[in-house]
């Protein structure tokens, strides 16, 4: 007779909302982050565009995106988008695959467009590269700071022989979870990442992991809902 065990899958990224699955999902944010102080003199220019590509990025810019004189606001990825609406904040374009690569492919840059790019100061160079390329006058600001969540990895630590699935959200996730285990420690678990960016930190620790359609939360559950409803 075949085991009725419900399997527990950990979540480690920052914000988690209920998902509809059968899985035990219990959430542990393996970043936690440090908003950052900034030449504030940035936000008195006038912008054609204000490019958001995380939910981070509208917490601490929440205040600021108020006030600021901007006509139109780009949103990267399905929860930021979520969260900018939330807010009350109207989202003028988001790419149809939420990624950044998505942005570039559909979003036309015009030369001399000004534009706002507040994110992580750990962020990776595509976007600031993309808008340089293209002549956009873009305007940079290091808004926050990613750094290990100390109480979610000692906590990770306890659970990790005992959980089915894991799943990671960013590539400062994978690297703040390899300081404090091993290749080893993941062999009995299925591993999925968000997105290709996040699969290929994970690769280059030699990590197996699964990719699924579209960058959320959702379709990470129901990726490994589906594989272990396969070895059944």
């Amino acid at each position: 007779m075949k085991s009725t065990k419900i399997s527990k899958v950990i979540v480690t990224q920052s914000h988690f909302r209920d998902v509809n699955t059968s899985l035990e999902l219990l959430h542990l944010p393996i970043i936690t982050f440090k908003k950052l102080e900034y030449n504030r003199e940035k936000l008195n220019k006038d912008y054609d565009w204000v490019v958001i590509t995380s939910k981070n990025t509208v917490k601490f810019f929440y205040n600021e995106l108020k006030t600021l004189n901007a006509k139109h606001i780009a949103s990267i990825g399905k929860t930021t988008t979520e969260a900018l609406k939330d807010a009350g904040f109207h989202v003028d374009f988001e790419p149809s695959d939420y990624t950044q690569e998505g942005f570039k492919e559909e979003f036309d840059v015009q030369r001399d467009i000004r534009v706002l790019y507040p994110a992580s100061k750990d962020k990776r160079s595509i976007m600031r590269d993309y808008f340089i390329e293209k002549g956009a006058d873009l305007t940079e600001i290091a808004l926050y700071q990613p750094a290990p969540n100390m109480e979610s990895i000692n906590q990770l630590k306890k659970e990790l022989k005992n959980i089915d699935g894991l799943t990671f959200s960013s590539p400062s996730g994978v690297h703040a979870f390899m300081e404090h285990f091993k290749k080893e420690d993941l062999e009995h678990i299925k591993v999925v990442s968000i997105g290709h960016v996040t699969q290929k930190a994970l690769m280059s620790y030699g990590i197996q992991t699964q990719v699924p359609k579209e960058a959320t939360l959702e379709s990470m559950i129901t990726l490994i809902e589906e594989e272990f409803q396969n070895e059944i």
